[in-house]
């Protein structure tokens, strides 16, 4: 195994077809599945000369905690269907490499436990969807800020889910992932409230401590909109191509969105997910005015793997 596309190879082999097929998934013809990783192929790098560098570094901040390279675990679901350690396994990864993890709301574990399996000073953030009841949303809140969580990344761009490919994402979620329990949110909060607006971050950003990171932004229009709202830092994401097909890849999508950022407030940070592979593409997306780069996918062909 020498490149993230030998483990995304190897890994189906290993798993059932309805796993198989979730993390595969995408909506529609799968467009923008393909896109979010073919766009980087079409950036180009200008490299300079005769800099004279003697030292460098790949370390960074986020939200003012330290992150040995730029790049974190995206909050994905069902991740004990892939390997019997599930969540445990990329938090220690994280901790271990001083990446950054965040840990899905819909994880088996317990949020708690996941916090106390690892050092002081692994950078934690805790995703949520904004669920139909607002006491389950701020109960994983209060959780998490009790618990040493350092952000809050809310889930903004599943409202409604789309077309055929849901039929087999309903079906590992309730054939698969939910006999395993939910202890992180209550039975009867299982889907998501198609009704969330701007005006529920601005609530969010009242009943909690924790910065609020907008996953899911795609246009400059909405960065400013969300950051007035209340939210501290944006991920660009398309969901990984999972909703609507045919949306902007989130490379492409990253410009406008940094230009609208930094006309607000230059030291807001702004984070991407969506077709990344290989160092060269968090390259390019720091060049691009990403602080950092979140995977989805290849880290559950890793885990997968073992």
């Amino acid at each position: 195994m020498y490149k993230i596309e030998d483990f995304e190879r190897c890994a189906p082999a290993l798993l059932d077809p309805l796993s198989r097929d979730y993390i595969w998934s995408a909506s529609g013809n799968q467009q923008t599945l393909w896109e979010n990783k073919e766009a980087y192929k079409r950036i180009w790098i200008k490299k300079k000369v005769l800099r004279g560098i003697d030292d460098y570094t790949v370390e960074t901040t986020v939200l003012g905690q330290k992150i040995n390279f730029p790049v974190g675990i995206a909050p994905t679901a069902g991740q004990v269907i892939y390997h019997p350690e599930g969540d445990y396994g990329p938090v220690r990864g994280a901790a271990r490499m001083g990446a950054i993890m965040t840990l899905n709301s819909l994880s088996v574990v317990p949020l708690e436990d996941i916090a106390a399996s690892v050092p002081s000073g692994t950078v934690l953030w805790m995703q949520t969807y904004m669920y139909p009841s607002r006491d389950t949303v701020a109960d994983i809140v209060k959780r998490a800020e009790r618990s040493g969580f350092q952000a809050l990344v809310v889930t903004i761009d599943e409202p409604l889910t789309f077309d055929i490919k849901c039929n087999s994402r309903h079906r590992f979620f309730h054939e698969k992932l939910f006999p395993f329990g939910t202890p992180n949110i209550k039975s009867e909060d299982k889907t998501i409230d198609p009704t969330v607006s701007f005006d529920d971050i601005t609530w969010l950003s009242r009943i909690t401590t924790l910065p609020i990171v907008a996953k899911g932004i795609l246009s400059g229009e909405d960065a400013k909109k969300v950051l007035e709202a209340g939210a501290s830092a944006i991920i660009v994401s398309n969901h990984g191509g999972r909703e609507l097909d045919g949306t902007i890849p989130t490379i492409i999508a990253l410009p406008e969105i940094v230009e609208a950022v930094n006309s607000v407030d230059p030291s807001i940070e702004v984070y991407i997910d969506g077709g990344i592979r290989t160092g060269y593409d968090v390259f390019k997306a720091i060049a691009l005015g990403a602080r950092a780069a979140f995977i989805g996918r290849p880290a559950l062909w890793g885990l997968t793997m073992g």
